[in-house]
């Protein structure tokens, strides 16, 4: 058969297909299609309920938004802000995401050695990706550092770079 043959056969297919259809519409189980009227009154035509819905423009100038708090809420999971001391010492300078890098931590309860600092080990770990160095290698430096399981290391190194050195995210493979 060819292909125009073929198509001509499958499109006649469809129309019969159809005209069947067309001629089983709206028929009941009875038999008997469903009588339907144009005479019924519109009820939309004289109800006009999203009238009486509609807000009324202000008439005089709008009242500005209430101030917002200086310091927003913390979001679920992340750590309650601390109190300022009431010294008058300066507080010394955070790292930029460290609050965060020691919740993460802690929320997946890896504890570092006694004296070692998460977040210096953290920047340590940056620059020894920056140095060139490879998961492997930066991940056997960790170990020997903080004695921290194969998963434990992973943990901490995938949230280091998250957090303080997201261009290596590459080299975590």
């Amino acid at each position: 058969m060819s292909s125009r043959s073929h198509l001509l056969a499958s499109g006649s297919s469809a129309f019969a297909l159809a005209a069947v259809l067309a001629g089983c519409g709206g028929a009941t189980v009875d038999g008997e299609a469903p009588e339907i009227t144009a005479d019924t009154p519109s009820s939309t035509a004289t109800s006009t309920p999203f009238i009486e819905e509609r807000p009324e423009k202000p008439t005089g100038p709008v009242p500005p938004p209430p101030p917002q708090d200086a310091e927003p809420e913390p979001m679920p999971g992340e750590p309650e802000p601390h109190a300022a001391p009431d010294s008058a010492a300066p507080a010394p300078e955070p790292v930029p995401g460290s609050g965060d890098f020691v919740a993460l931590l802690d929320s997946r309860g890896i504890v570092l050695p006694e004296g070692t600092d998460p977040v210096g080990t953290a920047v340590e770990a940056c620059a020894r990706f920056d140095g060139g160095q490879q998961m492997d290698e930066v991940s056997g430096w960790l170990g020997e550092q903080t004695q921290l399981a194969p998963d434990g290391q992973g943990f901490f190194l995938g949230t280091a770079v998250m957090t303080y050195c997201p261009g290596n995210f590459p080299k975590l493979g």
